[in-house]
């Protein structure tokens, strides 16, 4: 039995104004297709999943249960009172799943990624499934094309084996070249698969005092798990506001003895940035972007414009990007995209005076 559990309560805001804490870039139509949160579930019905469950903040419930209805799929939302980092939402699902089915498959994965080959991608699912089956924890890993700082790294064995070796952070320059040449280190994508069995044990051993601080949910009913009664909710605040904020990847997965990669080039982008985008998106005969039928482009080349309804015109400009989101607009050089958090601490800044 396969369970998806889809992580969708971060903000974004390296793509705002678009990607706001009202409304995150995963309940976004910015590619033209369907919001990012469609597109991951759209891309897992192939598995013939039992059900998806997602879980995000209390302020995104609506909207998940809104993509849930839009799938025909079976779902529920788990919310959290509060961000607390990947370990806390893979215990909190596990913990659910558990109450609900017996040893089911779960498939973590984040609600904003771009896969440009998505058949390749199920057969990467299938194959971890399986190998989950060993009660291995695995990772799909992918195939880096150049060297890449941003992104954490997975160091197999050998070129011929599953088995991984060791988990390593995002390394500078050098070492991501180094990393690069060797052929023996992937891209860390985020997408896990454990039995929730196996995944439960390894909290026990590695993480007892997160565990124990979630032991008050492991005696309540799935039902019960999923509300937000007062009761309940008032637990579950207590509960996240006193643990830690630790991902799985530093709080399981490095010191984990049973863990597999399964290696593949399916097309992955993490779209943590407007130039990352443009990935997802076809362009003009001239370079340029968008992701409605309201943008003009006269004379202008290489740019892109990113707008729910607006009409924009870009003339005679090349190397930008534009994107409205309700009286908010942003003009950015495409080279300087990461800069947009600045601008959203400018705001933070300026609302608190």
């Amino acid at each position: 039995m396969i369970i998806p559990v889809i992580m969708a309560g971060g903000a974004g805001t390296r793509l705002w104004p678009m990607s706001n804490e009202e409304k995150p870039k995963q309940f976004h139509n910015l590619s033209g297709r369907g919001t990012l949160l469609n597109e991951t579930i759209e891309r897992l019905k192939p598995l013939s999943p039992e059900e998806i469950l997602i879980v995000t903040s209390k302020r995104y419930e609506e909207l998940s249960k809104t993509e849930i209805r839009d799938s025909k799929l079976k779902g529920t939302v788990l919310s959290e009172p509060q961000p607390k980092n990947t370990s806390a939402a893979v215990l909190y699902s596990a913990i659910y799943l558990s109450k609900k089915y017996s040893n089911p498959t779960m498939i973590m994965l984040p609600a904003d990624h771009y896969i440009k080959k998505p058949d390749v991608f199920t057969d990467l699912l299938e194959k971890s499934v399986e190998l989950a089956s060993q009660n291995s924890l695995v990772t799909i890993g992918v195939i880096p094309s150049y060297p890449e700082t941003g992104y954490g790294y997975i160091k197999a064995l050998s070129k011929d084996s599953f088995d991984v070796e060791k988990f390593v952070e995002k390394p500078d320059i050098a070492t991501a070249e180094t990393y690069f040449r060797s052929g023996d280190f992937y891209w860390n994508s985020g997408v896990f698969t454990w039995n929730v069995d196996t995944i439960l044990e390894e909290f026990k051993n590695q993480m007892p005092a997160l565990y124990s601080s979630f032991a008050p949910l492991i005696e309540m009913s799935h039902e019960k798990i999923a509300s937000d009664t007062p009761e309940v909710w008032a637990l579950k605040e207590k509960i996240f506001s006193e643990i830690e904020s630790i991902s799985i990847d530093y709080g399981i997965l490095e010191n984990a003895h049973k863990r597999m990669v399964i290696p593949g080039d399916f097309g992955w982008g993490d779209l943590g940035s407007w130039k990352s985008i443009d990935d997802i998106i076809e362009p003009d005969k001239d370079d340029n972007r968008s992701n409605n039928d309201n943008s003009i482009f006269v004379k202008s080349s290489n740019s892109s414009v990113f707008t729910e309804k607006a009409n924009i015109a870009l003339v005679g400009v090349e190397n930008i990007t534009v994107v409205q989101e309700g009286n908010n607009i942003l003009v950015i050089s495409k080279d300087c995209s990461q800069a947009v958090r600045d601008v959203v601490d400018i705001i933070k800044k300026r609302a608190t005076k």
